[in-house]
């Protein structure tokens, strides 16, 4: 009888400690499909929010991507369980100027970035003697332009893709070509040619001219190589 009385005793004890154990594993398994599914807890908002993705996609490849200063895996095209907020993007090589961009992300969006291309951060220029390069530069088609999902134009300090503004200057633009992508345009200011995407985004300046004379310039080898003439002479620059 004591011992019966015991067990009486003690059965609510364990009952409660059952209780307790169960409790905390289905907060566990519901911890970890939360997690499986995307959703995070935001310190700022002391909310539970679904998180964004972040799509990239480069050339070359084996690069380092940064996200607010943290480095992630070499390669990786997917940055996944981003909290909703204002991220700052790198995408890094050695020997390449970085690409770079400030984003918004939003609860459950898809931020896709697939014409991030690295240039070369010293790009080498020399003589260009084939006639076949030589031909592209000074009788360049117009298939590009004709493949464009709108008209390339430009003023005196403006480059415009259709009725999109893509950015403004404050000393004036000599020309203006699409890259192959049709993502980026290969424009001439000063004694630059530089390069800049569509969207206005990661101006790069390519190669310096001797003067600021309008000249011709041209893209070819799929992208990789600038033709362009320079003080009376045909110049390439190996610009990836």
């Amino acid at each position: 009888m004591v011992r019966n009385d015991r067990r009486t005793r003690l059965l609510p004890k364990i009952l409660f400690g059952q209780s307790i154990v169960a409790f905390i594993v289905i907060l566990m398994s519901l911890g970890v499909i939360f997690y499986a599914e995307g959703y995070r807890f935001d310190f700022s908002t002391f909310r539970v929010v679904k998180t964004g993705v972040l799509y990239l996609k480069f050339q070359p490849r084996n690069v380092t991507i940064s996200v607010n200063d943290l480095r992630q895996e070499e390669s990786s095209s997917f940055v996944e369980n981003l909290t909703p907020g204002l991220y700052h993007v790198s995408v890094d090589k050695s020997g390449y100027v970085s690409w770079k961009l400030g984003l918004q992300v939003r609860s459950q969006s898809v931020n896709e970035f697939s014409d991030i291309i690295l240039f070369r951060s010293k790009i080498p220029v020399s003589d260009l003697t084939d006639p076949d390069k030589i031909g592209i530069l000074t009788e360049p088609t117009e298939v590009l332009a004709s493949n464009a999902p709108d008209q390339l134009l430009y003023n005196e300090y403006e480059i415009w893709v259709g009725n999109q503004l893509v950015t403004r200057f404050a000393s004036p633009v000599q020309g203006a070509v699409w890259y192959p992508d049709l993502a980026h345009i290969v424009y001439q200011q000063g004694k630059e040619i530089r390069l800049i995407e569509s969207n206005g985004q990661n101006d790069t300046a390519l190669v310096k001219l001797s003067s600021d004379t309008p000249t011709i310039f041209a893209i070819g080898s799929r992208g990789s190589e600038l033709y362009f003439q320079d003080d009376g002479k045909y110049k390439m620059a190996k610009i990836r």
